[in-house]
């Protein structure tokens, strides 16, 4: 049948085959895996990594990095920024530049961790930590992504 005799993709294929594709369409997106890693870092007066994902292999929904500030003291400013490379072999670009400061760095009712949102890349991200003032301090983090 001539899809310009008044008939949709969907009457040409039959509802059958529409749904059998649905169907695909919804096991490949169940087959996201959600992967997780983390650890600790110190941070100096340098900025440094604090979570890379360099070159992936495909497209990745990185989710967010969360940051645990508890032990930031008053004196204390740490400056966290995101980076993506948005072509091959390109460089970092920031995306997003965020300052703490003080106790808990100045989180208001008694919170602590702060979190990164993230968006799908192709190419990749990084999230480093740097001391502008204050003393180094021990960061626990984690980060969360599909893959």
């Amino acid at each position: 049948m001539k899809l310009g005799s008044g008939f949709t993709n969907q009457a040409v294929a039959g509802a059958s085959l529409s749904v059998a594709v649905q169907d695909v369409f919804d096991e490949v997106n169940a087959e996201l895996t959600l992967s997780e890693t983390g650890g600790s870092i110190t941070s100096t007066a340098a900025e440094q990594n604090l979570f890379v994902i360099n070159n992936p292999l495909g497209v990745i929904r990185p989710v967010v990095c969360k940051v645990d500030l508890d032990l930031m003291a008053a004196a204390d400013t740490h400056v966290f920024r995101v980076y993506y490379r948005i072509v091959t072999g390109g460089a970092w670009e920031p995306t997003d530049f965020y300052t703490y400061t003080g106790v808990d760095g100045g989180l208001a009712n008694g919170l602590k961790v702060v979190e990164f949102p993230l968006t799908p890349t192709r190419f990749g991200v990084s999230i480093t930590i740097q001391r502008t003032a204050g003393a180094d301090h021990v960061f626990a983090w984690e980060y969360l992504g599909e893959s």
